[in-house]
């Protein structure tokens, strides 16, 4: 416990969530987009994505997106959405109809199924 601390002083800040899933418990990450709408219904007033932690371990969420003109977005949340809840909503600052929303593009955490990472607009 004193390196898990040490480490959290190092950092400025608390990663219980990240010693717990990775080195406490055998927890799995699944981060799934479970829909995406229209701010009333129109893309010029953005998109609402609904993102889900489908399995245990909590890590942040890095969405990607990009508008059917080519114009490409990147949001970074932080950990603590997982706080309380399991599904959390997002609004994509965007004034034009998406082409793709992708969790974790980089492939950078160690997600389980990338199949529900990605969401491609009807054609």
């Amino acid at each position: 416990m004193g390196f898990f601390r040490t480490m959290d002083n190092a950092a400025g800040e608390d990663l219980s969530w990240f010693w717990k899933g990775w080195f406490l418990e055998n927890y799995k990450l699944d981060q799934a987009i479970e829909k995406v709408e229209y701010t009333n219904g129109k893309a010029t007033n953005g998109a609402e994505v609904t993102i889900a932690n489908l399995d245990e371990m909590a890590m942040p969420v890095n969405i990607s997106y990009e508008t059917k003109s080519g114009i490409k977005g990147t949001l970074k949340l932080p950990v603590e959405v997982w706080n309380n809840t399991a599904v959390w909503k997002v609004k994509l600052p965007i004034a034009e109809e998406l082409k793709i929303i992708e969790i974790d593009a980089a492939k950078f955490f160690p997600d389980m199924n990338r199949l529900n990472n990605v969401w491609k607009a009807a054609r």
